[in-house]
């Protein structure tokens, strides 16, 4: 399904989905009819975090690095195949339809989040989610909120 999905450019008829194996799954359980990717860099991406050392904190900002990246698409592609599914490509920003009536992509996706973890009622197996998230998005996009 992933090499199936059409590009396109950033519209505000399109939420991007997180950068983690739960925004990935949620791109699956969208489906390829509501999900669309568009080709991403890195150049310009800092990391910030902060060193302790003798209990003192001292903060660090860094180029976002290729180790970085690939650290990234390692742990979405292990999520992916702890729910039984192919990885995705890498070198994209994948996002999917807000369905009409949402205020912002940020307003739907929070939405969604509060329905998988009411659904979900706990369960952090992403096999176990899997059905969860399909169900949640074909509730979803049939009812078109």
């Amino acid at each position: 399904m992933w090499s199936d999905v059409q590009e396109t450019a950033p519209s505000a008829a399109w939420a991007e989905l997180p950068e983690n194996g739960w925004g990935a799954l949620m791109g699956w359980a969208a489906g390829e009819e509501n999900l669309r990717r568009r080709r991403t860099s890195d150049a310009g991406r800092t990391v910030t975090g902060y060193i302790e050392r003798a209990g003192e904190r001292e903060p660090f900002v860094e180029p976002f690095s290729s180790a970085d990246r690939d650290i990234i698409d390692d742990e979405i592609d292990a999520f992916l195949r702890d729910a039984d599914l192919p990885p995705r490509p890498r070198g994209y920003v994948w996002m999917i339809r807000i369905p009409d009536g949402h205020a912002s992509p940020g307003a739907f996706l929070a939405d969604v989040d509060a329905v998988i973890n009411r659904t979900a009622n706990g369960t952090v197996d992403p096999k176990q989610l899997r059905p969860i998230f399909a169900q949640v998005f074909r509730d979803i996009y049939a009812t078109g909120n």
